[in-house]
């Protein structure tokens, strides 16, 4: 595809602040801005760069944010990238475990096909009994191999590591408790908050969680796209229906 030299240009230039910061602002950069809005083109020339690069542009009040796109395996996190980051003595079934928590914040933030966010907060104890709330419905399930085969997703797994800790873990000849590690429901969430906090999707306050802009962004582009495992926090959200009455 042949473009332009002058919106060739452009279109490399949001992209390489992109790269570099995460994200490129009209307040900042109104002359790109302006060309990226008004001429088609640059629009056109970052989305073929993007594409090409498997990454997807995300655009979220008055700024483009930059995400890797599905299977990127230049700008996206190994598992073992991820396990490291989110720290020791997360191995698979724990990593697999934060992956759920994620999905529920997600699912606990947006309702169906919402534009956007539905609460401006989540706080952590209901985060807490949103995910335990969804678990104790795995159980109820049947078929755990037709459905991890289904949504590409080891729920099982998830269920027993869950499942077999205490909510809370207390420091050795102590009663403070333990904020970090994985000995605990309480700090795989907090280990979970803090992955995604490295990554600029949520900050914590207060004991609630925000979601960040660019957090926005990247759902309204990724989980909005057929390519993208939204089919998991539909199904994850649809948990809680699976317990009956008496327990909703």
């Amino acid at each position: 595809m042949n473009f332009e030299q002058e919106n060739l240009g452009t279109a490399l230039e949001m992209l390489s602040c992109m790269l570099e910061t995460g994200l490129i602002t009209r307040e900042e950069h109104p002359r790109e801005f302006i060309r990226y809005d008004q001429v088609v083109e640059v629009r056109d020339a970052l989305d073929f760069l993007a594409e090409n690069l498997g990454l997807l542009i995300c655009e979220y009040k008055g700024a483009l944010y930059i995400s890797p796109g599905v299977n990127n395996r230049v700008f996206s996190l190994k598992n073992t990238e991820i396990k490291i980051e989110l720290g020791r003595g997360f191995n698979n079934p724990e990593m697999y475990t934060a992956f759920f928590i994620m999905h529920v914040i997600i699912t606990e933030f947006y309702r169906e096909a919402a534009p956007d966010s539905f609460r401006m907060k989540l706080p952590k104890d209901l985060l807490f009994e949103a995910v335990d709330k969804k678990i104790k419905a795995i159980a109820d399930l049947e078929n755990f191999e037709d459905i991890n085969s289904q949504y590409k997703f080891n729920f099982k797994l998830v269920h027993d590591v869950w499942n077999k800790l205490p909510k809370t873990e207390f420091k050795d000849d102590s009663d403070e408790v333990k904020q970090r590690g994985v000995g605990s429901k309480t700090t795989i969430i907090n280990q979970t908050i803090r992955f995604m906090q490295k990554h600029k999707l949520v900050e914590e306050h207060d004991d609630a969680i925000y979601l960040t802009d660019r957090c926005k962004a990247i759902i309204g582009e990724v989980y909005n796209n057929h390519e993208v495992q939204s089919d998991i926090s539909n199904f994850i959200d649809s948990l809680s229906n699976f317990e009956g009455d008496e327990n909703a």
